[in-house]
């Protein structure tokens, strides 16, 4: 049967066998050999339950396609049949890939990041997802950190109570008695069906895979290497055929269990085998889809390795640390956790609107890119909270984030760079493609400050620019302009941006 599917959409397989085994997620081996045009790519199958195994496969050329699928199942074994790809839809544009510094679509449609975090939300009733997911539309998120496996800790040194059980297990068994062995299909459903809501609005899915917030309540932390990769074998195999799909490796990949203190954190920086793990995700993942590895703010960001396509980094500090893991790594860097908008008393939840507006603009003054997150309790909830569990965001921050993407949106953002004749990392800072178009980014008024806008090059008579001046804090535009910094002065004044594109 012939059939058709979109660039870059899923085609998917279902199959079957009469053999009943011992475990069908480990007893039986099944790939399938897709081809086009003399391209060849090998794509692994999964077994989703009641007999039914799937092979995903995402098309990145448009045509005819072959397939033959192979497994030591005889039901299953030598299949083969055709389909065809058409042309992506309009908001298609293909998964997201590291180019230099920076990010950009299959189809050379730069991606800006512009994250936001909700740890848990995949697993919360349909009414608190569909707020949710309203909730990044409105304010131009595309990019959400979210963990795989549930997440739980109440009391201790935090404020709030992160306990709500999922409506089932990512595995078979029960609590601190799971078969890692046997993945729980169901629970794989439904974070898939999160993924591909996603993707319906055209934001990333930064998937975190492991990370230490169990505290004894599940045991899910405490699997073994070997199961790791069964594990990690197994997602790959269901979710990397969508193309909204990022990998990161941990949360917290620092952060792990004292042995002799149970139920205690400690710092560590080999609490699993990070690079076996990276190595087999680069190696099994058949689209290359975006890795990284998030740290806790005190430990250590991870060092750069091959199978890294980008920096994923937690720290206060958005902009000169960024600016050092930009020239060290010479990858994507993204500030992933600058601590969150809230009103919590630790101080990781607890930033200002104005903070945390300022912390993402010098992140982008940096020329990387950050995370955003709201952690609010209302009326004495410290249950849920936007953070973990979704739901409303409520912060000041949120509308004006999306106002800056909007002015980064009209920069040539890929092209520019640090314009440190115009910065003083402080007070204004400036980033630009040589003389055609500057972005300014003002903190702190400067009285008779003057900038050196297209002094380097242009006429004697300085050149002309169209600007346009923001009020990043109230989103909103100030005034259009045509100006020529050598005769009509630029004020520095707070909370501002300008952009500057030289007049034709």
């Amino acid at each position: 049967m012939n059939s058709t599917v979109e660039k870059w959409g899923i085609f998917e397989l279902q199959l079957c066998s009469k053999i009943n085994y011992n475990n069908p997620f480990t007893d039986v081996k099944l790939k399938a050999c897709f081809y086009n045009s003399g391209c060849k790519k090998v794509v692994h199958g999964f077994y989703d339950g009641d007999g039914i195994y799937k092979i995903r496969f995402m098309p990145e050329f448009e045509g005819e396609y072959s397939y033959t699928v192979f497994s030591n199942d005889p039901d299953m074994n030598n299949i083969s049949g055709t389909f065809t790809v058409t042309p992506p839809s309009e908001n298609n544009h293909g998964p997201v890939k590291a180019t230099g510094e920076h990010f950009t679509y299959a189809d050379g449609t730069p991606f800006f990041v512009m994250g936001t975090t909700a740890y848990a939300w995949h697993y919360r009733p349909a009414e608190v997802r569909e707020r949710t997911l309203r909730s990044f539309s409105e304010y131009g998120f595309n990019k959400i950190r979210m963990l795989f496996f549930p997440k739980h800790y109440t009391g201790k040194f935090n404020a709030v109570d992160v306990s709500y059980e999922p409506p089932c297990y990512p595995f078979e068994g029960e609590p601190k008695k799971f078969d890692f062995t046997r993945p729980n299909p169901e629970y794989f459903r439904l974070f898939e069906e999160r993924v591909k809501e996603l993707g319906e609005l055209g934001i990333e899915a930064d998937v975190i895979l492991f990370h230490p917030y169990d505290y004894g309540h599940w045991d899910i932390d405490r699997m073994d290497e070997e199961d790791a990769l069964l594990y990690l074998g197994y997602i790959i195999n269901r979710l990397s055929a969508f193309r909204n799909v990022w990998w990161s490796l941990a949360n917290e990949y620092d952060i792990g269990y004292d042995e002799d203190n149970p139920g205690r954190l400690t710092l560590g920086k080999t609490h699993r085998s990070w690079d076996v793990i990276g190595e087999y995700i680069k190696a099994n993942d058949p689209y290359g889809h975006p890795r990284s590895c998030h740290n806790i703010s005190f430990g250590w960001i991870y060092p750069d390795r091959p199978w890294m396509t980008h920096v994923s980094y937690q720290h206060p500090d958005t902009y000169t640390l960024m600016l050092e893991l930009k020239r060290e790594y010479k990858k994507p860097v993204i500030n992933d956790e600058y601590q969150y908008e809230g009103n919590l008393p630790d101080c990781w939840g607890n930033s200002s609107a104005e903070l945390t507006l300022l912390r993402h603009w010098l992140s982008v003054m940096a020329g990387g890119y950050a995370t955003h997150g709201e952690c609010f309790i209302t009326d004495g909830n410290t249950r849920d909270i936007f953070w973990s569990y979704g739901g409303d965001m409520i912060g000041g921050s949120a509308p004006c984030l999306k106002f800056l993407k909007e002015i980064v949106m009209t920069c040539p953002w890929q092209e520019m760079k640090r314009d440190y004749i115009n910065t003083d990392g402080h007070n204004y800072f400036s980033l630009s493609k040589g003389n055609e178009f500057y972005l300014l980014f003002f903190k702190n008024e400067m009285k008779g400050k003057t900038l050196w806008i297209g002094f380097r090059e242009g006429s004697p008579d300085g050149n002309l620019y169209d600007a346009v001046f923001y009020d990043v804090k109230n989103c909103k535009v100030i005034k259009s302009c045509r100006i020529n910094p050598r005769t009509d002065k630029i004020e520095i004044t707070g909370w501002t941006a300008v952009t500057m594109k030289l007049a034709e």
